[in-house]
């Protein structure tokens, strides 16, 4: 090792820039040896100094006035463990984080020694990777959610004077480096790169996660390249054995026969991993024998890496272990937790005489039959390894949903009760990365089906709908229950199909307006005003009876056939009624009175067509069918109104009569509406109502019977 030099170079360097504390403690010693004892002005220097030294070592930096103040953050004791979490408090994790970071490094060799406190062996970790200069340790260590990717790419590449291929990195948010202290309180970091070799102790403190003090650093003339990592100051008790660390670190590390990791001066090999490991060999008809190692991890990792199938030909990998492309259609989603847990090491040896492996064995030649029909019968195979491997987890996720749908599957007619059985059976087998609740979910959403009167017609409505209008439908029921949102969109629906409807048919020269109009209109009383809404609006036949009296001649179209309306030569005309009650809450009559007045098409509203609403309401008057008090709200619709007739007429403040177009109530409904008609109009409901009117509109064609021709004289 290299002498860093005299006491004050080495000061100068490792402090200045770098840790301004030290500096000044560097700079008051200066002072102090340079003062007079007697007195000679130096004493306030030193004081001033010793004052901005204990401020800086306090956390703060403050002016002699006092006037301002800088804070350093403060860490509680928790602060690591939580921010780390299982890395720096369970072993297995920690020790696969270390490997992991030796695998980032490009190292092909680690050797591992596990603490013991009875032997009182320190941890120690070391690779032959490409190391850290000081000054990309320094960074590393002492950045906060280290964006490895960021900073150094998805890919690491070999060391100087080492051949391979590009490796893909584990390491992503830099919390990997407090792995150590799972196994030590203390660790020293030791690394070399280009020539390079520095010495570092890092620690903690209860308010301080992260302490790095440098040791030694030599800048030039070190060969080789690596890191060790080794614990110091208290050793703690781990229930970690040996055998534990190479069954995990194995598990997950042995796919790349490039990547070795001993633990005390023992390579990790399969025979370390029996629990994990199965295998199994077949022939490929014509080529040769194919050896198939899975190694399943049984618990999920957080990512795909150092997992899928990795091809070895002649003890050496070809490309890299994982899930790909070609492999996700045949095999396994990469995203399910089975490819976070499974890794398949594909031994054929015979690839390589067939000259199926690429040069630079980065992988296989797409166009080599012997490749193609190799990797088609590998994927079969481990496509029913994996089938057969998951047997007994579908199984226990088959009862549980038993179990918890038994009863409402139980109370289905027995072809129902077939049917639902079958379809668990068969999502379970074909379908394994579905979860206990999602299958839950499907089969309650089946058991429902089969119970409705529909049956399987809202799956073929869903078919058909576009991917943003499952958005809205979720939006929708998450914000509705479904009979709320069936109540107001039949509302909307029946007045949408009562403008429409009334559109088609006042076009209708001599329209029936009895049959045709008025029973529209009766539903659309909504259309005149916000204060019709009350369903209390009903039309009153009693009132019509006495109208009828009233007009000597009422034998007109449809007057026997609708009683409560009042069928005129050229009009009809409808009462609707709401009631009054008195103190006692019982009926003594009527509140409020509307009065629709259709006249037919071509006759122009005037004076007289007015006058006739007010007549009517003098003779209720009259017959004490309506009191002094009782609100009259008087329409007349037709297709014209004469000049100057527009406006409404005013019998005191209970009656109003109001002369009306046909199109002016029906584009008020539709801005009632909010103008949905028109946003709307290629909906079902109405496309299917348009076609019905129209052929019920269309006149029947009559066959003259003058005309026909009997074609067997």
């Amino acid at each position: 090792m290299v002498c860093l030099g005299s006491a004050e170079s080495r000061s100068h360097r490792l402090f200045t820039g770098r840790n301004c504390k030290a500096l000044l403690v560097y700079n008051m010693m200066q002072i102090q040896q340079t003062s007079d004892p007697v007195g000679n002005g130096h004493g306030e220097v030193v004081s001033e100094c010793r004052l901005m030294i204990s401020n800086q070592l306090s956390g703060r930096t403050k002016t002699v006035s006092g006037e301002r103040m800088e804070q350093e953050p403060l860490f509680d004791e928790r602060f690591l463990n939580n921010y780390a979490g299982a890395i720096v408090s369970d072993p297995p994790t920690a020790i696969v984080e270390l490997v992991a970071n030796c695998w980032d490094a490009y190292a092909t060799e680690v050797r591992i020694t596990l603490p013991s406190a009875r032997n009182e062996r320190h941890f120690r970790i070391e690779d032959n990777g490409n190391g850290m200069t000081r000054d990309e340790f320094e960074y590393i260590w002492r950045t906060w959610s280290y964006n490895r990717i960021a900073a150094q790419g998805k890919k690491s590449l070999p060391p100087q004077g080492t051949a391979g291929l590009p490796r893909e990195v584990f390491g992503k948010n830099g919390k990997g480096r407090f792995a150590s202290f799972c196994f030590a309180s203390e660790y020293i970091v030791r690394s070399r790169k280009n020539g390079q070799e520095f010495v570092c102790r890092v620690g903690r403190t209860s308010t301080k996660p992260l302490v790095l003090d440098e040791i030694s650093f030599t800048a030039q003339g070190v060969e080789g390249h690596g890191t060790i990592i080794e614990g110091v100051g208290d050793i703690p008790q781990l229930l970690f054995t040996d055998e534990k660390a190479r069954e995990i670190i194995g598990s997950r590390f042995l796919a790349n026969p490039a990547f070795k990791v001993s633990i005390d001066s023992k390579q990790i090999s399969f025979n370390d991993i029996p629990t994990y490991l199965s295998q199994e060999e077949f022939n490929v008809e014509g080529l040769g024998t194919v050896r198939i190692l899975h190694i399943d991890t049984k618990k999920a990792d957080k990512t795909t890496k150092q997992h899928g199938i990795a091809w070895w030909v002649r003890g050496r990998a070809v490309g890299q272990c994982s899930w790909s492309p070609s492999d996700y259609e045949r095999v396994l989603d990469g995203r399910t937790s089975e490819a976070k847990r499974y890794t398949f090491i594909v031994q054929a040896d015979f690839l390589n005489d067939h000259d199926a492996v690429t040069e630079d064995w980065s992988g296989f030649d797409e166009d080599n039959l012997a490749w193609l029909r190799t990797r088609e019968a590998v994927q079969d195979r481990i496509r029913n390894i994996i089938h057969e491997a998951s047997r007994s987890e579908r199984e226990a996720t088959k009862s549980a949903v038993i179990e918890r749908v038994g009863n409402a599957i139980n109370a289905l007619s027995p072809v129902s009760k077939d049917r639902v059985s079958s379809f668990i059976e068969e999502v379970v087998e074909t379908c394994p990365n579905f979860g206990e609740n999602e299958l839950v979910q499907l089969t309650t959403i089946l058991t429902k089906l089969e119970k409705s009167k529909s049956r399987y017609g809202l799956l073929d409505v869903l078919q058909k709908c576009d991917p943003s209008d499952y958005d809205s439908l979720h939006e929708i029921l998450t914000e509705w229950s479904v009979s709320m949102a069936k109540l107001v969109l039949d509302e909307i629906q029946n007045r949408l199909k009562l403008i429409a409807e009334l559109r088609i048919k006042l076009k209708t020269v001599g329209i029936d307006e009895v049959h045709e109009l008025q029973p529209l209109f009766e539903r659309g009383l909504w259309m005149f005003g916000a204060q019709f809404e009350s369903i209390d609006f009903t039309s009153n036949v009693g009132m019509t009876q006495v109208i009828k009296t009233i007009f000597k001649d009422t034998t007109g179209k449809g007057s026997r056939n609708r009683p409560d309306f009042v069928a005129l030569p050229d009009a009809s005309v409808g009462f609707y009624a709401r009631p009054s009650y008195d103190e006692n809450h019982d009926e003594d009559g009527v509140d409020q009175l509307v009065i629709i007045d259709l006249k037919t098409t071509g006759l122009p509203l005037g004076s007289k067509e007015k006058d006739q609403v007010w007549k009517y309401v003098k003779e209720l008057r009259a017959l004490g069918y309506i009191k002094k008090f009782t609100r009259v709200d008087g329409f007349v619709l037709g297709d014209k109104i004469e000049d100057g007739e527009n406006e409404p007429i005013k019998h005191g403040e209970e009656v109003k009569i109001y002369p009306m177009l046909y199109d002016t109530i029906l584009v008020r409904a539709e801005k009632r509406l909010l103008n949905l008609h028109s946003r709307v109009k290629d909906a079902p409901f109405l496309i299917t109502q348009q076609e019905q009117l129209k052929k019920f509109m269309e006149p029947l064609t009559v066959l003259q019977m003058d005309l026909v021709v009997d074609t067997n004289e």
